[in-house]
């Protein structure tokens, strides 16, 4: 279930997707300042409030292992779930492998679009070929991005990934709003 959450999120390999235009070559010039994630537990990253707010209210699950696009490298996932008003997945994954780069290489299958959340850089990724759920890649330190990604389950599936992207924009404002208080 872990892998298949994250694995349609980007593909390596293959021609890259047309993207909108890149955001800048140096992800560190634009970030505030550096939050390191390292240790983090990606589970303490929504607040109960919060987890209401975006209709989470299964307990949240810890992961740790391989998580596409990040090969090779053990990453902690914490699955959030909910079932009211519909029934959703959000993954949120502590990366301190690789940063956000990784999604401006052109090594990935992904439309990406620039934003900002709680005033760092960040990608909005979606997979051309994959679009029940969307992803938000925060950069948070050189080399560390918090990758959250919010999808629709069951019976609720199927939904515009626009929406999905909203849902994943307004979980990454949450979850960069806690990490910000307790670092």
């Amino acid at each position: 279930m872990v892998l298949l959450l994250l694995a349609g999120c980007t593909t390596i390999g293959g021609t890259p997707a047309p993207a909108d235009p890149a955001p800048p070559t140096s992800a560190a010039a634009a970030r505030p300042r550096d939050v390191p994630i390292d240790g983090v537990d990606p589970c303490s990253l929504l607040t109960e409030e919060q987890r209401e707010e975006l209709g989470l209210d299964a307990e949240p699950r810890l992961d740790v292992g391989p998580l596409p696009p990040y090969p090779g490298n053990d990453i902690p996932l914490c699955l959030f779930g909910g079932f009211r008003p519909r029934s959703v997945s959000l993954g949120v994954a502590a990366v301190t492998a690789t940063g956000i780069d990784l999604f401006r290489s052109g090594g990935l299958v992904a439309n990406i679009r620039p934003i900002e959340v709680d005033g760092f850089p960040a990608l909005v990724a979606i997979a051309p070929r994959n679009t029940d759920f969307c992803s938000v890649v925060v950069d948070v330190a050189p080399g560390q991005a918090l990758d959250i990604n919010f999808r629709l389950d069951g019976r609720d599936a199927g939904a515009p990934v626009e929406s999905l992207c909203q849902d994943a924009e307004r979980a990454a404002d949450a979850v960069m709003t806690t990490l910000l208080t307790v670092r």
